[in-house]
């Protein structure tokens, strides 16, 4: 990004509210997240992390406020408009029939093909390049049905790289993953929130936020902190959102956070 440039706003939350049921998650939430920003969305089980993701995707009404892309709220969008906006990785992928993997990655340029317009040489070229950055070009053939739950989920981040929408959603992506495939997807996350675009991914492992993200949100019961990584990453913050002590460990990769 150019220095002293203002990156560009690409989601700005105003006010939100978010209930499970009766059951209020967030009140009044207000967040921006701009261009180059990989947020983490980090929170007990059943906080609210998945629900505030697909509210920003527009797949889950807010019970107040408003969520607005650079082309404003997104009530009002239409389905072509969000899916080249926003894109989102849920927790587990399904699949209704065979398909082949570069077939399915493929998928992800249909917000920019014009009625049903069928993919050429040139589409499975980007489709391959996706899948090597996740170290899946070999498996371009294979059925998705004969993959693990790693191997899925990583298919299903290709297709999302193809379909390249401004904002990254993701929930739990590293939750399948081998410690090595972690370092290697949280990598690639980082490298994904350039000048154009930003990533939102919801986690479980506080120590790969803090090595990978810029920003955190962090929700407790009821209560949520948000802002850069060592400002929201602090000893008594994660106490009060998880109900459990921290030790910080410094080291040559930066902090790292020891419940006890």
């Amino acid at each position: 990004m150019t220095a002293g440039k203002v990156a560009d706003v690409l989601l700005h939350a105003d006010r939100l509210t978010l209930r499970n049921g009766g059951t209020p998650l967030l009140t009044d939430f207000n967040w921006q997240v701009r261009a180059g920003e990989f947020w983490c969305v980090l929170g007990k089980n059943g906080i609210g992390k998945s629900t505030l993701l697909h509210a920003v995707a527009g797949l889950l009404p807010p019970a107040g406020g408003r969520i607005c892309s650079p082309d404003g709220d997104i009530a009002a969008s239409t389905p072509q408009q969000l899916a080249r906006w926003r894109g989102l990785v849920a927790q587990q992928q399904f699949d209704a029939f065979s398909c082949s993997v570069i077939d399915y990655v493929m998928a992800g340029l249909h917000p920019y093909r014009p009625g049903w317009g069928w993919p050429d040489e040139a589409d499975r070229r980007a489709a391959l390049v996706a899948l090597d950055r996740l170290g899946m070009a070999s498996y371009a053939d294979t059925d998705v049905t004969q993959l693990s739950g790693g191997e899925r989920q990583r298919i299903a981040i290709a297709t999302l790289m193809l379909q390249a929408p401004q904002l990254y959603l993701l929930d739990e992506p590293a939750s399948h993953q081998d410690v090595a495939a972690q370092q290697m997807l949280l990598r690639l996350l980082r490298v994904l929130a350039d000048d154009k675009h930003a990533v939102v991914a919801s986690m479980h492992d506080i120590n790969l936020a803090a090595r990978f993200a810029t920003h955190v949100i962090l929700i407790g019961s009821q209560r949520w902190w948000r802002g850069a990584v060592d400002d929201v990453l602090q000893p008594e913050l994660l106490q009060a959102a998880f109900g459990c002590s921290f030790n910080v460990i410094a080291s040559e990769q930066g902090k790292w956070f020891s419940p006890f």
